[in-house]
């Protein structure tokens, strides 16, 4: 039975609980490589060198190995992933916004203010609240857009992650308990900020107000910069901020060292 790459991975996720986000990515890399041949992946993955970071290539190694191993340990297929070159990875510095930087953006969703989506949500509100939620619980985007009333305690927010289906709960600010009540007073179905836009306007909409303050990078960077700066107040505390399970993933992929280094011990000066 001669099953193409793709026909493999709809049997991999048909045995696995995965997020959409996850499924879609599997099925999209299958479907670039015919089969489960050494060699096909191997001159896919020197092309995708070309084309893409040696994160991203690796990342997508990782799917392709995955479906061809669970193929061959569930019988589909007769040959197990063998000879696959591998892909180091080389990571650029990990940057984050300072908090004057993040202070600048928040006031900057005020030039928003009275501009309405098509669901009528006001969008300052909508970005005033998606930057302060997301800064101050570490979520992802998909958490951030799915949390509704029911995850609010008080000044608290409670969820599980999506991707690892660990639970979390983060305490809010004031000002972002604000937000999220003002967003819920309007909302046809109790989530706080999901009802309001969808993905792609979102991202486009995050996008301008980026670019009106000047500081690069992209909503991702709300994430990793609340986690740099609750390890530059304790050790230790930014991993926990992401809810990972191993520090090395925040401190090769999160942590932004150029401000960590005003907080870190350094030896005695002995000259």
């Amino acid at each position: 039975m001669n099953l193409t790459f793709s026909q493999l991975a709809d049997r991999y996720l048909d045995s696995r609980s995965v997020t959409p986000l996850y499924a879609g990515n599997v099925r999209r890399v299958a479907a670039r490589v015919a089969r489960p041949d050494t060699a096909a992946i191997n001159e896919w993955m020197r092309r995708r060198l070309t084309e893409v970071s040696s994160v991203t290539a690796r990342s997508e190694r990782t799917m392709l190995l995955s479906v061809w191993r669970c193929a061959y340990e569930s019988g589909l297929i007769d040959t197990a992933p063998r000879g696959i070159m591998r892909v180091k990875a080389r990571r650029s510095p990990t940057k984050a916004w300072t908090v004057p930087d993040l202070k600048r953006l928040v006031e900057a969703t005020k030039a928003f203010d009275g501009r309405r989506l098509r669901t009528g949500a006001d969008l300052g509100l909508f970005l005033r609240c998606w930057v302060l939620i997301c800064y101050e619980t570490g979520s992802r985007f998909g958490d951030c857009m799915a949390f509704a009333r029911e995850h609010l305690d008080g000044d608290t927010l409670a969820w599980s992650q999506s991707k690892t289906g660990d639970p979390l709960c983060r305490p809010l600010t004031p000002a972002c308990v604000a937000a999220i009540n003002a967003m819920l007073e309007h909302s046809p179905n109790g989530l706080i900020l999901g009802w309001a836009c969808g993905k792609r306007m979102a991202l486009r909409h995050m996008r301008q107000l980026i670019d009106s303050v000047g500081i690069g990078g992209t909503s991702k960077y709300l994430r990793r910069s609340g986690a740099t700066h609750c390890e530059m107040a304790q050790a230790g505390a930014g991993r926990l901020h992401l809810g990972h399970r191993s520090p090395a993933l925040f401190e090769a992929a999160y942590c932004d060292w150029s401000q960590l280094r005003t907080k870190t011990p350094r030896t005695p000066e002995i000259t």
